[in-house]
């Protein structure tokens, strides 16, 4: 009995610290690195307050005109509220995961051009494998490496140009 009890006590202790003391502590380092964000909410993360910018950001939209390609505050309007409070890269809560939210191009592409490892990207795969496949955006180690290998000649800057001529004279030509 006394055995079964410390086992609960262990696991109640282990939640609360996956739940409780390591997002805050996350939290408090990113904050001293100048990244800040939402709130982080007991079980839920941010999803509570996402959720409640989401349902005021779609009240009494507009719709979308067709030359208008700030899509942003509509299709996500709670990042782009997040953008505005935070800046350009925030910290945000899936349940108690902490993911980053960046628009900042410098910090993007050095995210994804990096050969470390550092930057794992594995953890939302469920959600976003149906999405983008098991390529480039969700693997890493050496099966991205692999992919990357094969897929960066497609992207040579004379290729590319190439490519934008012909595709601006068929263009040029329809209009």
């Amino acid at each position: 009995m006394a055995a079964l009890q410390l086992a609960a006590l262990l696991a109640l202790l282990l939640a609360l610290w996956r739940l409780v003391w390591r997002p805050r502590a996350v939290a408090r380092s990113f904050a001293r690195q100048g990244v800040r964000g939402p709130p982080y909410t007991f079980l839920a993360g941010s999803l509570p307050e996402a959720k409640r910018l989401l349902i005021a950001g779609r009240r009494g939209v507009p719709p979308l005109d067709a030359g208008c390609h700030d899509i942003m505050p509509i299709l996500l309007p709670q990042f782009h509220r997040w953008v505005a409070d935070y800046g350009k890269t925030f910290l945000f809560w899936i349940g108690p995961i902490p993911a980053i939210f960046s628009i900042d191009l410098q910090l993007i592409k050095q995210v994804l051009t990096d050969r470390t490892g550092l930057y794992q990207k594995d953890f939302m795969i469920p959600v976003l494998k149906s999405l983008f496949g098991n390529g480039v955006i969700l693997i890493n180690g050496d099966d991205w490496k692999r992919h990357r290998k094969v897929v960066l000649p497609a992207f040579n800057h004379e290729k590319i140009k190439v490519v934008y001529a012909s595709l601006y004279s068929t263009i040029h030509a329809s209009i």
